[in-house]
């Protein structure tokens, strides 16, 4: 009966300076390198956006502007994003100041161009990414995330956790949100602890 951390995103794109910034997004990297150098997990998996550059959540590649609503009812959706963590690229990687050594597995995500991907393990159409499959084989029983961003990435890999049957818990100050709207992290938080997620503080 193991744990996991999952490590959800924690690439260059989706911090300050990067083509999708989370405001505050490098305030997590502390708490997060104290999960992973921590002696509690029998198993770390990081989650990676990998896209083509072709990738259809790319507004550009769409002929749209950035963070037009769209939805294909195919796996692009609910909106367009602008070019970000596209494979080969310096947004893509991860942060510098993670320590990536203690990562034990890297799940790459949205390499599909028809398909995006928020949770990691699956992609917007259902496919699956092997994720679940993965840490049943290692006997893991309880996941913990941290990442980015809580009320995208995050939320949508703990709600596939809690239904693919795991016991789920995200580190609140391990996380950061977008917030495009005031009252969206208090949505998602009553959401996740509605499907069974409990919200904990580490560090």
């Amino acid at each position: 009966m193991g744990k996991a951390l999952l490590a959800i995103d924690l690439q260059n794109d989706f911090y300050e300076k990067g083509k999708l910034p989370v405001t505050d997004a490098g305030k997590i990297n502390p708490v997060v390198n104290q999960l992973l150098s921590s002696v509690q997990y029998d198993v770390i998996v990081a989650s990676q956006d990998w896209h083509p550059a072709q990738h259809q959540s790319y507004a550009v590649n769409m002929g749209r502007a950035a963070y037009t609503p769209y939805d294909n009812g195919k796996g692009i959706g609910p909106v367009l994003w602008p070019v970000h963590c596209k494979q080969g690229t310096k947004g893509a990687e991860f942060h510098p100041e993670i320590a990536t050594e203690f990562f034990d597995y890297i799940i790459r995500k949205g390499t599909n161009p028809e398909v995006d991907s928020y949770s990691a393990f699956r992609e917007n159409n259902g496919t699956t990414t092997g994720l679940a499959g993965l840490l049943r084989a290692l006997t893991i029983t309880e996941v913990d995330l941290c990442g980015l961003a809580l009320d995208y990435c995050v939320k949508y890999s703990a709600l596939d956790a809690v239904n693919a049957g795991f016991k789920t818990n995200i580190i609140l100050n391990a996380t950061r949100g977008v917030a495009a709207k005031p009252d969206d992290i208090d949505q998602t938080l009553q959401e996740l602890t509605a499907a069974g997620v409990k919200v904990i503080d580490r560090g």
